[in-house]
């Protein structure tokens, strides 16, 4: 079985954590990693150009906020299909920018914005009765500060820059990026231009949505969906599923509580299998769409700062 060569550019903390142990599972997949921080055995390559120069199928963008679109270009000029850690830009016309070099080449440009590819949302959507059943959505992502302010700056790593594709998605998601009314409040770090939380309220005629979002606070990843009839709760890592065990939801209904445990899944697994497959068939049109949709509700959030 002929497989496919991924190169990953960066060693993040999310490569080492999740990424590795999801494309081991792939057998399709042969990877190597390229970091210029990093000296342990297993890195590839210190060298970002002479990595590209070895003709991978695939580069996996896992660097800095502010190094995505420069080395995404760079890969797809190459000749290299092209995933990207979110946000795959920090601008929307870079992002068409990218989308359109694709397309002209014939490769994939894809964000990994990833954290609805674990089946634990196709078994809420199912409770719920189908996305049409959907009245309100609640998500609240918290995490503590870990960089300071100077470097969250020079790599353009600010809750927005972080956290707004996750925003995007859920909009594009359950109120199918058609929105009626949007409000956006932030809060900068003190004495700085960079925001340190962000608050979304958006709706259209069938579903409300508020998002909270904040750096520097204890950690909190949670999803609340409801409907007429029943809330569904994703209490525990809801960004970011762990696939090494059952997911418990929580439902309410008629005023009781009842715990409901998913089984196992792999979203960045699932994700990688429909990249190859996408690849395989030649059709990336999906993805281009998503990479701009999202940018594009990226772009009208920010505008509506106060």
């Amino acid at each position: 079985m002929k497989k496919t060569n991924l190169l990953i550019l960066g060693n993040s903390n999310f490569v080492q954590r999740r990424l590795l142990g999801s494309l081991k599972s792939i057998k399709k997949i042969r990877y190597k990693i390229c970091s210029k921080s990093s000296k342990e055995n297993h890195i590839d390559y210190n060298n970002y150009t002479e990595a590209l120069n070895s003709k991978p199928d695939i580069v996996y963008i896992s660097l800095s906020n502010h190094l995505h679109f420069k080395y995404a270009k760079k890969a797809l000029l190459k000749g290299a299909h092209v995933i990207v850690d979110k946000p795959i830009t920090p601008t929307l016309k870079e992002a068409q920018e990218l989308v359109k070099i694709a397309k002209k080449k014939k490769l994939l440009i894809s964000e990994a914005t990833l954290f609805n590819y674990h089946n634990v949302f196709k078994k809420v959507n199912k409770l719920l009765g189908g996305v049409d059943k959907l009245n309100f959505i609640q998500s609240n992502f918290n995490i503590p500060q870990t960089k300071t302010i100077n470097k969250i700056s020079l790599t353009k790593s600010d809750c927005f820059m972080d956290m707004s594709p996750y925003a995007a998605s859920l909009l594009r998601l359950y109120l199918n990026s058609k929105i009626d009314n949007l409000t956006f409040y932030k809060e900068n770090f003190l004495n700085s231009k960079n925001i340190k939380s962000f608050y979304v309220f958006a709706k259209n005629k069938k579903t409300k949505y508020f998002g909270n979002f904040s750096i520097g606070s204890e950690y909190l990843s949670q999803i609340i969906f409801s409907s007429n009839k029943k809330i569904i709760y994703i209490n525990t890592q809801a960004f970011a599923l762990p696939s090494n065990k059952k997911i418990k939801i929580v439902i309410k209904e008629n005023n009781k509580n009842k715990n409901i445990f998913i089984n196992k899944d792999d979203s960045i697994r699932n994700y990688i299998e429909e990249i190859l497959s996408s690849i395989n068939v030649n059709n990336f049109t999906k993805f281009y769409n998503l990479v701009v949709n999202d940018a594009k509700m990226r772009n009208i959030i920010i505008k509506k700062k106060k």
